[in-house]
């Protein structure tokens, strides 16, 4: 492709171990398309950093699936469990509660705010080489974050890499917020877990997103307001995604649905995932590809052509 050819950006959604799903996508795509930026939300955030900082596809997954077997990530897992938030909320709460009673009860710490310091995940970024200018990087960059304190989205493009991503993986009671100024940043996700609008403000011209959310389940019996407050979220949040998804030319959804958002040790799976799903998009994606180029080289001949 030459140089005034369309440039195509890449929107990679939230979704914790689901997320390695992405490293799939971009090994099956990156092959085969040129990818001119790339614009991450929490897990995605991660992913993309890494790979738009060094994009080797390859690379990418021998490092990031290695982290999973760090103790820092076997104890976010063992402690959520294997189900999702909500397919196995009896199950999570009751892990919950006895972490609680072993750490917060025993270590008189009743008014702790969330159950990781955030130095686990830290110190993986910066042997990931993301401790580093976004002007360092190949590729442009970039991810989204929310302040706490107004609900106001940011896009986080400029300053350092690895603190821009800590704020966007900063899930709410789990990781602490990340301080910039007045601002208290936590996961971009809270407002949406695809950001495509991001990949258009990099400058893409085609949007390839990837969705990596959980299933909404069939709950028979919604027995307490706990039942009703996950399933309402769960649908709030589908809705929402829906309508941003709706602004990408392209969505690529992985089958990993059933996976728990804290199930590090399916990241194998995860990524199998993504490159199956990405493949079978591959074909519609480079005859859009060609229809848009011919576009466009008939606009410069008639400026008021149109596809």
């Amino acid at each position: 492709m030459g140089e005034k050819d369309l440039k195509i950006g890449l929107a990679l959604g939230g979704g914790g171990a689901r997320g390695f799903a992405h490293i799939g996508v971009l090994k099956a795509l990156a092959s085969e398309f040129p990818i001119h930026c790339v614009a991450g939300t929490s897990m995605g955030a991660l992913v993309g950093g890494c790979f738009a900082h060094r994009p080797d596809v390859h690379l990418l997954e021998q490092h990031l699936v290695g982290v999973c077997e760090r103790p820092g990530l076997k104890s976010i897992e063992n402690l959520i469990s294997g189900e999702t938030f909500a397919e196995g909320k009896e199950l999570i709460l009751q892990a919950l509660m006895s972490f609680v009673k072993k750490f917060y009860l025993l270590n008189l710490r009743m008014m702790r705010r969330w159950l990781f310091s955030g130095r686990e995940i830290a110190d993986i970024f910066d042997e990931l080489g993301l401790n580093v200018d976004f002007r360092a990087l190949a590729l442009p960059f970039a991810c989204t974050a929310v302040d706490l304190r107004s609900g106001e989205e940011f896009l986080l493009t400029k300053g350092n890499v690895k603190n821009s991503i800590l704020a966007s993986v900063a899930l709410p009671g789990v990781f602490p917020p990340c301080k910039r100024g007045e601002r208290l940043l936590v996961d971009g996700g809270v407002v949406g877990s695809v950001p495509v609008r991001a990949a258009r403000a990099l400058g893409a011209d085609i949007v390839i997103a990837v969705a990596v959310d959980p299933y909404i389940p069939y709950i028979r019996k919604l027995g307490t307001g706990l039942d009703i407050l996950f399933q309402t979220d769960a649908i709030r949040a589908r809705a929402l995604n829906a309508l941003i998804l709706e602004e990408a030319d392209f969505v690529i959804s992985p089958d990993v649905a059933s996976i728990s958002w804290a199930a590090f040790s399916r990241a194998r799976e995860c990524v199998r995932a993504g490159e199956r799903a990405a493949e079978k998009l591959k074909p519609e994606i480079m005859k859009f590809l060609q229809v848009k180029q011919r576009a466009r080289r008939w606009q410069k001949i008639f400026p008021f052509f149109r596809a």
